[in-house]
């Protein structure tokens, strides 16, 4: 049955109505990187600013040595207080939202004779590509808010152990690829031994919880096609064990990424792979290399997705009335909070 939008009671606005309600529900229904990130409004304008303090520790204490923070003198001579007062430097990371648009048109015959089902499918596209548009700016924040090269920033405390101040940048090469001048522990030839890599520094920067690693689905690393293909492989090529042994077949992980296009427990990790990835240029094992995807791992305290206004829809008729418009309107953005619980993934390509 066609509709047609026109009448005394509003009519045409249900076809606006319809379009908003698909969007929504489609923006309801995915399921993005955004959702392992911490989404906040902004606190000053369109920017949301968060601010980082230093790593602050304690200090091995003998009061009758060295009472309080007062010095004490022995024999002419001061010694230190064995309450060394800290002073750590306070910094900020500011995350900005920006305007997206999405603008098309239709002829206004098509909303003279078709049902509601083109509001539906105008709204599942408005939805689905705002979502995807939250995901690029995730994406991009890797590239250009994480440490860009391997090895991780440290910094001494009081308490005689190093914190890390920014997380070192992983390395997965080409299966082919023999690392020369990378620390080991930031270089693989393979997603499986990438991921293992992740969790060893995810622990060593004392992080909670589960990392999120993503990496490219549609990348070509050479012979090995794009890393969602090569999990695939290494994961279906054998297994850990047989029903007989009371182990299990490595392969089960392999059906998850097929049924889901990520994996939720890789070695304590949780593995997704995006279209979305950006191409770079960095040093690479070395030197310098001008294909590279960057990918990223993180803690969901280290990117924070900004939101100043949601999705807007707005529609109406244009000049000389054989046209209606459809624009979407959004205002975000997406950066990194805290280079302490997040890190660059550089992904050689062919």
């Amino acid at each position: 049955m066609a509709y047609v939008l026109d009448g005394g009671n509003g009519e045409s606005n249900g076809f606006t109505t319809a379009i908003a309600n698909f969007a929504l529900q489609a923006m309801h229904e995915s399921h993005g990187l955004v959702d392992y990130t911490r989404v906040v409004v902004p606190n000053q304008g369109n920017q949301y600013i968060v601010p980082n303090f230093a790593a602050i520790t304690y200090q091995d204490y003998v009061p009758n040595t060295n009472p309080g923070n007062a010095t004490v003198f022995s024999g002419g001579f001061g010694t230190a207080p064995a309450a060394v007062e800290q002073n750590p430097a306070l910094t900020s990371n500011t995350i900005t939202a920006s305007p997206a648009v999405a603008a098309t048109a239709f002829d206004i015959f098509y909303a003279w004779t078709t049902s509601f089902e083109l509001a539906a499918t105008i709204g599942e596209e408005l939805g689905g590509s705002y979502a995807e548009k939250v995901d690029q700016r995730v994406c991009a924040a890797f590239a250009s808010g994480f440490k860009t090269s391997p090895n991780n920033s440290t910094t001494a405390t009081l308490d005689g152990f190093d914190v890390v101040s920014e997380l070192g940048a992983m390395e997965l090469g080409a299966s082919t690829t023999a690392f020369a001048n990378t620390a080991p522990t930031f270089s693989a030839n393979t997603v499986l031994g990438l991921v293992r890599n992740i969790k060893q520094n995810y622990t060593v920067a004392r992080l909670p919880g589960t990392p999120v690693v993503v990496l490219d689905s549609n990348g070509d690393n050479g012979v090995d096609g794009s890393s969602m293909i090569r999990a695939l492989s290494e994961l279906t090529g054998g297994a850990v064990g047989s029903a007989s042994t009371g182990g299990s077949a490595i392969t089960s992980l392999g059906e998850e990424l097929l049924a889901t296009g990520q994996l939720s427990n890789l070695y304590g990790s949780r593995v997704i792979f995006s279209n979305f990835l950006e191409d770079n240029t960095r040093t690479f094992d070395g030197v310098a290399n001008a294909n590279v995807k960057i990918g990223g791992y993180f803690h969901e305290t280290a990117i924070f997705t900004v939101l100043k206004e949601g999705l807007q829809v707005k529609m109406g008729e244009k000049p000389g009335g054989l046209q209606m418009w459809v624009t979407g309107l959004a205002y975000m953005g997406a950066g990194v909070a805290d280079k302490r619980r997040g890190g660059a993934i550089n992904i050689e390509q062919a």
